[in-house]
Parts: structure tokens; sequence; C-alpha cells
């Protein structure tokens, strides 16, 4: 099976999480060299996990995920957050993105990837 036919559920999951508008959609548009995901000034834009199959070279087919932001207000926030809490179950490696150098909520976020002892590779952006 050719690398390019590899199903989602064998590709290596990286997965973005972070607050709202810490720049995740932004960085899996950088990664993947496309316009996976919108981007907007508006907090909340991402509201469903966006993703992107690619290959990269020397690791092999993966999988980029942006998720929702984890601090998304209101009921319909709520749930989003809940989406973004289960795709912890499918994350092989987590980008977790910190803004302005103030990362206490992120921490919790952390501990959770930890326990699960999924690899994380925290992003300080826009500082």
């Amino acid at each position: 099976m050719s690398l390019n036919n590899t199903p989602a559920a064998n590709r290596l999951h990286i997965v973005l999480f972070g607050k709202r508008n810490s720049g995740k959609s932004s960085l899996i548009n950088a990664l993947t060299g496309q316009d996976t995901a919108l981007v907007s000034d508006i907090p909340g834009t991402t509201t469903d996990a966006v993703s992107k199959a690619m290959e990269i070279q020397h690791i092999g087919p993966c999988l980029f995920i942006d998720t929702p932001g984890f601090d998304d207000e209101g009921e319909l926030g709520e749930m989003r957050i809940t989406r973004t809490l289960k795709a912890i179950e499918r994350t092989d490696i987590a980008l977790l993105l910190c803004e302005d150098g103030n990362c206490e909520d992120e921490k919790q976020w952390m501990e959770q990837l930890n326990k699960r002892n999924i690899p994380v590779i925290l992003i300080l952006n826009k500082a």
C-alpha cells in the first residue's frame, strides 16, 4: 500500500491543542503548506476538528488535526471542549500552543496528556 493510500487510522496523529486564537489554525496551515484551516481574528473560528493527511519524510504517513480552543464559552463552547477532549484518545503526538508565555491553563492539558503517555511539544506562540 502506498503512503498516499494509508488509512487515517494507520497514520501518526499529530493533534494541535490550545486556547481559542492561540494560533493552532495558522500553525496547521504552515505545517501543511496549505490553507487547511480557516484563520480569523475572531475567537472560536474552529468549531470542529479539521484534519489534513500528509507524508513527512523520515516519519511517514501523518494526520494533522486542528481542534477547537479548550477555553470556548457557552453551551456550544462546552460541546466543542468535549470534542476536543475526545481528540486526546486518538493523539499520538500533541502540539500544545501557549501564547504570551502565560501557560497556567495549558498545564492541566499537559497533565492529561502526560497521564496517557502522549508526547507533548509545548509551542510558545505570539510571544
